[in-house]
């Protein structure tokens, strides 16, 4: 059980370390309750951990920049593979060890996010940035953590969340294997954190708002983009079902200590239904 309970303000290695389901477990319970078990056990090799040291730093630079000079350090080397960012990383344990062109890379998209009316309105709206949110589960007990980016819900009925990503274009796309609300699950994160505040709360919240930022430059700018789903949209689109199925399925694993299982393969069809029209058909004569 864990010990935190309603809302607390914890460093990222506290609120990562408490015992209580969050969204990325739910995700790996759904795809196998292994990985559950395999993430808590496995190695992770922090020389290949760029990217989400860059997305960590960019949420400190736009969400609490008061923090963000504590926060980082830029290192005096430009490769990550070398043995002396290596030994950065070690002596200054506890901060974001990036590289110069790294860090330039990250004041540029800060910039680009202040620039953009509705990204710059989102950062000033009143509301707690990284705070740890700790609940019960009413309908199953299970203890469930979440950590909102910006918890608006109290001043604005809304949770913000911040993106990076390789194209904006995606997230406008139609096609679910292309949109990244599919692609990543950023749907279910939404869904999860979505019921999980409104628990806290004891309120409905009827919308999850996303700051999406470029990581590519496109014309010497990043990108910026502001996405809104509704409460109702995450229902209608079945991401209310697959996260609350995923919190079901952990309980039963915890409850039989089952976390051993294989996989099936989920071929389906031999072509893309999106593509059938593409498809040229020929019919030669028959011989005589």
């Amino acid at each position: 059980m864990s010990k935190f309970k309603g809302k607390h303000f914890l460093n990222d290695t506290i609120y990562r370390a408490a015992d209580a389901l969050a969204n990325s477990d739910a995700m790996m319970i759904e795809c196998n309750p292994s990985d559950f078990v395999w993430s808590k056990k496995a190695p992770r090799d922090n020389r290949k951990a760029n990217t989400m040291d860059i997305g960590t730093a960019l949420h400190c630079r736009l969400l609490e920049p008061e923090r963000y000079a504590d926060t980082i350090f830029v290192s005096s080397v430009k490769g990550r593979s070398t043995k002396k960012f290596q030994d950065e990383q070690e002596e200054h344990k506890g901060k974001i060890v990036i590289t110069q062109d790294e860090f330039d890379h990250i004041e540029l998209m800060g910039k680009s996010v202040f620039a953009h009316p509705a990204a710059s309105g989102l950062l000033k709206l009143a509301g707690d940035c990284e705070s740890s949110v700790f609940i019960t589960d009413k309908e199953t007990g299970v203890n469930i953590k979440v950590r909102p980016d910006k918890d608006c819900v109290e001043s604005n009925g809304i949770i913000v969340d911040v993106k990076t990503t390789m194209s904006l274009d995606d997230w406008r796309s139609d096609k679910e294997w292309i949109n990244p609300l599919f692609k990543f699950n950023y749907g279910h994160q939404a869904s999860f954190y979505t019921d999980a505040l409104e628990q806290h709360y004891n309120t409905t919240i009827e919308s999850f708002v996303f700051l999406v930022v470029q990581k590519s430059i496109a014309l010497g700018r990043y990108p910026v983009g502001v996405f809104t789903i509704s409460r109702s949209e995450l229902v209608e689109m079945g991401f209310w079902d697959r996260h609350r199925s995923n919190i079901e399925k952990f309980k039963r694993c915890t409850d039989n200590n089952d976390w051993v299982h294989s996989e099936n393969f989920n071929f389906k069809s031999n072509f893309d239904e999106d593509f059938i029209d593409d498809i040229e058909v020929t019919f030669a004569p028959e011989d005589k």
